[in-house]
C-alpha cells in the first residue's frame, strides 16, 4: 500500500498514478492489494470533471489492524483507514471520475470507539442481518455521524473486527452499507485480511469490498438482481458477476462499472461530494495521457498523468505533479512543462524551439527538470519566450522548486513489513512572483480567465540506447482555474 507522508498532496499523487506491481502474488493475511490490472481508466467523456467524496472514517477497538497498525505496515490506525479507501478509489472509482479524498480541516481526526455491545462475538464484532439495520449498527451510525457533525459533506465509514449473527456465529457478510440510515450515508467493513472464509479471494481484496459498499452509499443496488438491504433505488440488472456492484456470487475480480452506474453514483446524492468551487481552488485539472508505451526498464519516461493545483491564493504558487509509470534510472531524463499562459497562439513561441518534437504553439514559459543518478540528482530551469528564441532565466531561491517523490509499496508477511519503491513523481512549484516577473503581464491575466494551455513532455534514452519521448496529455490542452 502507498505511504502517504503529507495526506493532501500525497493523496493527489496517489490519485495520479497507480501501484504497478506487488510482491504479494498470493497475499498472506495483512497484505491487501488491488487485484488484476490496476488501471481502470475513466469510462466517462473527457469533459466530465472529477468529483471528490470524502470518507469520514471511524473504527472499533478490537479489530486487528486498528489495535496493531503495524500488521499492515502502518504507524497509526488512521493510516490504515486512509490507505484502504485510497486503494478502493484508485482501483475502482476512477472509472466514474470519483476520487475518494482525505478529510480536510480542523476536525480531521478519526473516531475510535469501544464496542457498544459485547453480548455477541468478540470485542469489535458487529451484529448484522441482510434485511434491516440492527440496533448495534444504528447506535454506531449515530456515533459516527455525531463525531463528524462539523463536516457536512462525505460519507461515514466504520472499520470493525468482523460481522456476526445475533447468536454470535460468523456472518457471511463482509461489509454492509445504508444510503438511508437516519444519518448521513454510512457503511461498515470488517478486517477482512485477518478472517478469511470460503470466499478467500474476496477477503484478500479489502479495497474491492470497500469500493462495493461505497457504491451502495452512493445509491447503487446490486447489479445482478440481488438488491439486498442497501438498495434504495436505481436497480440496474446487468446479470454480470464481473461488475463491481454484483451481489451474491461476486468475486475479487468483480471491479468494472457501467456508465449508467456512474451517472447515478455522481448525481443521486450530489450534496455529499466536496463542493466543486472548493475543489477547484485546490486542484485545477487532471490530464490523463492513458496507455503505456515503454519497456519496464524505461517506464520513468512513460508519463501517466499531469496534475495542476491552483494554490496562488493560498500559498502563492502553482503546483505541477508529473506522474511517471516507473522508477528513475541512472540514465538522464528531461521532463518539460510547456505553458501557454494566455491560451493565445499569437503570443509566445512554438514549443519546437525548446523541445524537439513538441507541437504546441504559443508557449510563454517552459519548465525543465533534468533527473539523473536514479533520482538522486535534479536540476530545474525556467525558460521564457523572447522575440525569436527561448531564454533561460537566473532564478532567486524559492521562485521555482522541484521535489522528486517516491511512492512505495508496503507489504506485510511473517517476515515483517517490506518496502518496495514502485513509481516516482516530480513535483514542481512555480511561484506567483516568478509568473509575474517572467511572463508578459500585459498579455497574461494570472486568474487565467482565457484558460491555461499546457503539455508535459518527457525525453530520455532507453536501455537499448534509443531516444524515447512521451507526452501528457497527447495534445496540448487548456484548463481553467475558475
Amino acid at each position: 500500500m502507498t505511504r502517504n507522508t503529507y495526506p493532501f498532496i500525497r493523496f493527489w499523487i496517489c490519485a495520479m498514478a497507480f501501484l504497478l506491481n506487488s510482491t504479494c502474488d498470493t497475499p498472506p493475511p495483512g497484505c491487501p492489494h488491488c487485484s488484476d490490472d490496476l488501471k481502470l481508466p475513466s469510462i466517462l467523456p473527457e469533459e466530465v470533471p472529477f468529483r471528490v467524496l470524502q470518507v469520514k472514517w471511524n473504527a472499533l477497538n478490537g479489530a486487528p489492524s486498528i489495535d496493531d497498525p503495524s500488521l499492515l505496515c502502518e504507524e497509526t490506525f488512521g493510516e490504515v483507514l486512509l490507505n484502504r479507501h485510497l486503494r478502493a478509489g484508485l482501483c475502482n472509482w476512477t472509472q466514474c471520475k470519483i476520487l475518494l479524498g482525505p478529510v480536510i480541516g480542523s476536525t480531521a481526526h478519526f473516531g475510535l470507539f469501544d464496542d457498544p455491545d459485547l453480548s455477541a462475538g468478540a470485542a469489535g464484532d458487529v451484529v448484522v442481518n441482510n434485511t434491516a439495520l440492527t440496533p448495534e449498527l444504528e447506535e454506531l451510525a449515530i456515533l459516527c455521524d455525531n463525531h463528524w457533525n462539523m463536516q457536512p459533506t462525505g460519507v461515514t465509514g466504520l472499520a470493525v473486527r468482523s460481522f456476526v449473527n445475533a447468536d454470535g456465529t460468523d456472518s457471511p457478510i463482509n461489509g454492509i452499507a445504508f444510503a438511508n440510515s437516519g444519518t448521513r450515508p454510512f457503511f461498515a467493513i470488517g478486517d477482512l485480511e485477518f478472517f478469511p472464509n470460503a470466499l478467500g479471494d474476496v477477503h484478500r481484496n479489502t479495497e474491492r469490498v470497500l469500493a462495493h459498499e461505497l457504491g451502495h452509499v452512493l445509491g447503487l443496488c446490486h447489479a445482478n438482481g440481488d438488491d439486498g438491504v442497501a438498495c434504495n433505488s436505481g436497480f440496474l440488472d446487468f446479470n454480470d458477476f464481473g461488475n463491481l456492484m454484483s451481489g451474491a456470487g461476486s468475486s475479487a475480480s468483480s471491479r468494472t462499472l457501467e456508465v449508467e452506474q456512474c451517472d447515478i453514483a455522481r448525481t443521486r446524492y450530489a450534496h455529499l461530494f466536496f463542493p466543486l468551487a472548493d475543489m477547484q481552488n485546490r486542484i485545477v485539472s487532471l490530464l490523463d495521457e492513458r496507455g503505456e508505451r515503454f519497456a519496464a526498464a524505461d517506464k520513468s519516461v512513460d508519463l501517466y498523468k499531469t496534475m495542476v493545483f491552483n494554490r496562488l491564493s493560498e500559498a502563492g504558487e502553482l503546483i505541477f505533479l508529473i506522474g511517471t509509470n516507473g522508477l528513475f534510472t541512472e540514465r538522464k531524463n528531461d521532463y518539460w512543462v510547456l505553458l501557454d499562459l494566455d491560451n493565445n497562439v499569437q503570443t509566445g513561441l512554438h514549443g519546437e524551439g525548446i523541445v524537439p518534437g513538441s507541437d504546441q504553439q504559443g508557449v510563454d514559459l517552459a519548465l525543465q527538470v533534468e533527473v539523473g543518478d536514479s533520482g538522486k540528482r535534479s536540476k530545474s530551469t525556467l525558460y521564457t519566450a523572447g522575440s525569436s528564441a527561448f531564454r533561460p532565466q537566473s532564478l532567486a531561491p524559492g521562485l521555482l522548486t522541484t521535489t522528486l517523490v517516491s511512492s512505495d509499496l508496503y507489504t506485510s508477511s511473517a517476515e515483517g513489513c517490506q518496502r518496495v519503491p514502485v513509481f516516482q513523481e516530480i513535483e514542481i512549484n512555480l511561484s506567483r512572483e516568478a509568473l509575474m516577473r517572467f511572463s508578459d503581464t500585459r498579455q497574461v491575466d494570472l486568474s487565467f480567465a482565457n484558460g491555461l494551455k499546457l503539455q508535459t513532455i518527457s525525453i530520455g534514452t532507453a536501455l537499448n540506447g534509443e531516444k524515447v519521448m512521451d507526452k501528457s496529455p497527447g495534445r496540448p490542452r487548456a484548463i481553467f482555474l475558475q
